[in-house]
């Protein structure tokens, strides 16, 4: 792609090309080839056993290890025999476990947490690959580890390993990705703790970048990827750029033949119920053993906290790919807004097509789908969109993406109820390559139906789809310098979204007003409509609202001031229920969902 882009740019302007060449007409593809690349890639979905002594431990583990992004089975001990652990445990499927328990455990689960420590340890000696967590409680028979591996006999030490292989053995797992300077990150870093017979294979970072070009993706385009190129005169420092992992099946394979001592990679976290919100510190070191260190998904979490920062309003991101979905919030606070809170889940399940969806999958595709399905043409359209994400894009095809996607953002919801808590966030944007190939109007609509709380917000698209490249540079103040140049191209404004909360029915809910520099006569509202009032891109105006009964937008009132944007679908005014309630007929679902999507999409083809 640079280099056609280049190649065009040098038969409609030669001077430019020259002078890029230093005086000489320069050999394209060598030019292209010597830039800087900043790299980031979506880590493939992973999986994790999940052992406890009781099943309330095993749903706390559970609900950490889903959060930070992988597939997960589990068992307890109360509820599962030996065999069906060991199972879990052994399964060529499994690259990780997780034991724990609290910190201090009851006896419901104390009793049982040296036999699941002995079977987890007796495992490594068939797998000495596995990545093993000992969360909580569980920390404490750390022991039983370090002596199923002396206990193992010595074999021949192998052949010097040359500098490369050694450097790819070092062991980094700080937190893959995550902001090094954020207080949390740091408190949690101080949490974890490597056993001394540990070895993670993660990767070496490298440092260029005076000029950025990035991608990110996951199969076949859809999960983030993006191409970005800065030039060489706008780059002020030098940036990170994380070498990826020699083995990205299996992140942190280790072989027994190297050294008996480096048999397991023992990793010592805190409880499930630590961090804010519940699980958040356990997360993170889970999130740190699974994703790559330039995994793009994570470099979106940290690239909207640096616009918290130099926007100095709170913004949300809702991100769906092929290997799983994001949703995260970030927001300045304290005093001079110096600092950025930030609370994210990463859902291997949000996948807008999943592998082997389950029945709860397809129940929520079907809820969001305008066309007549039946469960089996649903799982066979599914593995279809997986095999060929880009296929069918337009027509029918493009309106079952919609549902697919829909239901992918509203798992996303489900996984981060602590946002529900949160006023609607000042900046929504949408992520991904999915978004990408829907109208914008559709996209505008699409959030205002999944991202349901009382307020006014701005959206906007990633449509380069380059936040999660920028986020993979590790330095902060050159994230943000280049964020704060690249902002108004990165992010396509979607238009304004008013969303009150309360609307009684009737024949109108009150008025609107907008004022700004061309202002426009008196709107009446009705309850139960989206409507959209003509506000260009890069216009804001100041909306008198007026309505009939008190509602809720920020605080409860029926008169309101407030200023909004404008873009590419207008200002949209929801006046349907929060949360919106839908028949559970199916033909009246369908005929009230496509009646507010041809509002939103009127040219589509079914």
């Amino acid at each position: 792609m640079l280099i056609g882009l280049v190649t065009r740019v040098g038969m409609t302007d030669p001077e430019m090309l020259t002078e890029i060449g230093a005086g000489d007409r320069p050999d394209v593809p060598k030019v292209v080839a010597a830039w800087p690349r900043l790299e980031a890639r979506t880590t493939p979905r992973r999986r994790i056993a999940v052992l406890a002594g009781s099943r309330r431990q095993r749903r706390r583990l559970e609900s950490a290890a889903l959060r930070a992004g992988w597939l997960v089975v589990g068992g307890s001990a109360d509820e599962d025999d030996a065999v069906v652990l060991s199972r879990l445990v052994l399964s060529t499927e499994t690259t990780a476990v997780l034991l724990g328990a609290d910190v201090s455990p009851g006896g419901d689960e104390k009793r049982h947490l040296a036999d699941l420590a002995t079977l987890v340890a007796a495992a490594t000696q068939s797998r000495p690959e596995l990545a093993v967590v000992l969360a909580g409680g569980a920390a404490a028979y750390e022991s039983v580890f370090a002596a199923v591996a002396d206990a193992r006999p010595s074999v021949e030490p192998a052949a010097p390993a040359p500098p490369e292989a050694a450097a790819s053995r070092t062991a980094s797992v700080t937190g893959a990705g995550l902001d090094p300077t954020d207080p949390t990150e740091k408190a949690t870093a101080q949490a974890k703790k490597v056993s001394t017979k540990a070895v993670a294979a993660q990767g070496e970072a490298t440092t260029d970048g005076a000029a950025l070009a990035g991608t990110a993706g996951d199969a076949n385009a859809t999960d983030s990827r993006a191409s970005g190129t800065v030039a060489a005169a706008n780059a002020r420092s030098t940036v990170a750029e994380p070498a990826l992992p020699q083995s990205p099946s299996i992140l942190l394979a280790i072989h027994a033949a190297e050294t008996h001592e480096a048999s397991s990679h023992v990793l010592l976290a805190p409880d499930a119920e630590a961090g804010q919100p519940a699980g958040a510190s356990l997360q993170q070191v889970l999130e740190g053993l699974r994703a790559f260190p330039n995994d793009s998904r994570l470099g979106v979490v940290r690239s909207i906290a640096s616009l918290a920062y130099l926007f100095d309003r709170s913004v949300e991101v809702v991100e769906v790919g092929l290997q799983g979905g994001l949703s995260a919030r970030s927001e300045p606070f304290g005093q001079g807004h110096l600092a950025v809170v930030s609370s994210h889940a990463c859902l291997a399940d949000a996948s807008f097509a999943p592998l082997n969806p389950s029945e709860e999958v397809i129940d929520g595709v079907l809820a969001w789908s305008t066309t007549v399905l039946d469960r089996h043409r649903v799982m066979d359209r599914l593995n279809d969109l997986r095999l060929a994400p880009w296929g069918e894009a337009d027509g029918e095809g493009a309106v079952f993406r919609l549902a697919a996607v829909k239901a992918a953002c509203g798992r996303l919801v489900e996984a981060t109820p602590e946002l529900a808590d949160h006023p609607m966030p000042e900046l929504l944007i949408a992520a991904g390559g999915v978004f990408s190939a829907l109208p914008p109007s559709v996209v505008a609509m699409a959030l205002a139906d999944i991202v349901r709380r009382p307020g006014v917000s701005q959206l906007s698209v990633d449509q380069a789809r380059v936040l999660g490249p920028l986020g993979v540079i590790e330095d902060e103040a050159e994230r943000r310098r280049l964020l704060a140049s690249l902002a108004d191209d990165i992010l396509v404004p979607l238009g304004g979204l008013i969303l009150p909360a309360g609307i009684k029915q009737g024949r109108s809910a009150g008025y609107l007003r907008l004022k700004g520099a061309a202002p426009i006569a008196e709107i009446e509202l009705h309850p139960g409509a989206v409507q959209v009032v003509d506000l260009p891109p890069g216009r804001g105006a100041r909306a008198e609202i007026e309505f009939r009964d008190a509602v809720r937008l920020g605080k409860r009132g029926r008169h309101f001031s407030v200023d909004v944007g404008g873009g590419l679908s207008g200002l949209l005014v929801d006046l349907r229920d929060i949360p919106m309630r839908i028949s559970d007929r199916p033909d009246s679902r369908r005929a009230a969902l496509d009646a507010w999507q041809r509002g939103m999409w009127p040219d589509v083809d079914e």
